[in-house]
């Protein structure tokens, strides 16, 4: 079943193509979900809008409209109070939708595809995991080398535990002796 979805592109307000294109997926997207989808010669990153937001001029080609490359999964959808306040600032500001929703949105998300982010999303679970393990250590059994400083007990910095920094030692301001 096919599948007509508003998705929200990076194009300047002023462009005659508008920022809520429509396209087609196999899968139904719940709004705010990140895609990649065809714009012209490229693919960039786009967000599925509520369906209400594009703006009909009309009837629509079913031959024209494209589909969606791909969504970027592992990235929660982007939450209704998130598309309040770019909807608002986008209207405050007036600019496009797609322009300042993609703005808010990290850098490097506009760049890769689905399958490089589903990649670091993977390797950064992978890392947080092993930085868990690797912080834990057991004082008494000596594994890992004293973490507990020789008072025993199990310290987990991830848990935040651990020792704090050093401090300066606390200065006090300086008071003349006499008053003026």
């Amino acid at each position: 079943m096919t599948h007509w979805l508003s998705i929200l592109v990076h194009t300047p307000a002023h462009a005659a193509l508008g920022s809520v294109l429509s396209y087609r997926s196999a899968n139904a997207l719940t709004p705010g979900t990140l895609v990649r989808v065809p714009l012209g010669k490229r693919e960039t990153l786009g967000v599925v809008w509520s369906p209400d937001a594009a703006q009909s001029t009309g009837e629509i080609d079913p031959g024209k409209v494209k589909s969606v490359a791909g969504a970027l999964e592992g990235i929660a959808p982007l939450s209704s109070a998130w598309q309040q306040l770019v909807t608002f600032t986008a209207q405050y500001y007036q600019r496009s939708l797609g322009e300042v929703a993609l703005a808010a949105l990290p850098p490097q998300l506009r760049d890769l595809s689905p399958e490089q982010v589903q990649r670091r999303l993977q390797r950064g679970a992978a890392r947080a995991k092993s930085a868990r393990s690797a912080s834990c250590t057991d004082a008494r059994g000596g594994g890992g080398g004293g973490g507990g400083g020789g008072r025993g007990g199990r310290r987990c910095r991830a848990a935040g535990g651990g020792r704090l920094p050093r401090q300066p030692p606390h200065r006090t301001a300086h008071k003349p002796k006499h008053p003026p």
